[in-house]
C-alpha cells in the first residue's frame, strides 16, 4: 500500500529549565546553547525533505525550533496554534522538581487528551482528508511537519494508539521523549478508505552526533503528566 501522508512529529530543543529540572508547562522558557545546537541539526536532517504543511506550539521553545527547521523550507509557512503547548502545570509551574505543592489548577489527563485529539482532528485529518479529495500528486508522500512539548506528543500518539487510529510498527515503543527527539506516522488508505496511520518511528536523535547533545535530563512535565514522582 502507497504511503500517502507522513506526519514528522518532534519535540523542541533544550531549555536551561530542561537541563534544572524545572517544571515549565506555559510558561514560555526560551531555547539554551544546546537547544539551539540540537535545533540546527536536526534542521540539517530535515533539510531534504519537502514539506507540505508545517505546524508548531507558539511557545518560542517549539517555534524557534520550528523556524529553524524552515530555514531549508521557505516557502512552507509554519502555523503556530496554543492547542500543541505542553500541559498546563498550574501552580506548579517554575517549581524545580521534586514538589509537593499543591497544584488545583493544573490541566487534567482527560483535558490534556482532548486538547490534543480536537486539535489532531481539526488540523491533520482535515488536512489529509481535504488533500485527498483534491487529488494527490503522483510520487512522493505529502511531508507534514509538527513541533510540540514531550508530555503533548506522548499523549497525542498514546491517545492515537489505544483507539486504534495509529499502530505501532516494528521496533516503535512510546516511552520518553527527548529534546528534537523525531517520531514518524505514515499513512495509507485502508479497505474502507478510511486513513491508517503507522508509528514507525518514535523520538529518534540519530542527528545528534555529539555525546554532550544526546545527554538530557528526563523531561520533568513528562513525569508530572504521567504521575511519577521525578
Amino acid at each position: 500500500m502507497a504511503v500517502l501522508f507522513r506526519m514528522y512529529i518532534i519535540r523542541h530543543g533544550e531549555t536551561e529549565w530542561n537541563r534544572t529540572r524545572r517544571i515549565q508547562g506555559h510558561l514560555d522558557v526560551p531555547l539554551n546553547e544546546t537547544g539551539i545546537k540540537q535545533a540546527g541539526l536536526v534542521a540539517e536532517a530535515m533539510k531534504g525533505i519537502p514539506l507540505a504543511k508545517a505546524f508548531s506550539s507558539d511557545l518560542q521553545r517549539a517555534s524557534k525550533t520550528a523556524e529553524l527547521i524552515l530555514r531549508y523550507h521557505p516557502d512552507v509557512l509554519l502555523e503556530k496554534n496554543e492547542a500543541l503547548r505542553e500541559r498546563c502545570m498550574g501552580e506548579l509551574q517554575g517549581e524545580i522538581t521534586p514538589s509537593k505543592k499543591p497544584a488545583p489548577s493544573l490541566e487534567t489527563t482527560p483535558a490534556l487528551i482532548a486538547r490534543c485529539q480536537a486539535w489532531y482532528t481539526r488540523s491533520i485529518v482535515h488536512y489529509m482528508t481535504s488533500r485527498i479529495k483534491q487529488g494527490l500528486p503522483l510520487g512522493e508522500p505529502q511531508n507534514i511537519l509538527v513541533v510540540s512539548h514531550g508530555g503533548w506528543i506522548t499523549t497525542l500518539l498514546t491517545t492515537l494508539v489505544a483507539n486504534d487510529v495509529v499502530t505501532c510498527g516494528k521496533g516503535a515503543v512510546i516511552g520518553h521523549c527527548v529534546n528534537t527527539g523525531v517520531s514518524i506516522v505514515e499513512y495509507t488508505v485502508g479497505e474502507n478508505r478510511s486513513l491508517v496511520g503507522d508509528l514507525v518511528q518514535y523520538s529518534d536523535i540519530e542527528h545528534l552526533r555529539d555525546e554532550d547533545l544526546r545527554h538530557q535530563e528526563v523531561n520533568v512535565d513528562e513525569l508530572v503528566d504521567q504521575g511519577k514522582k521525578p
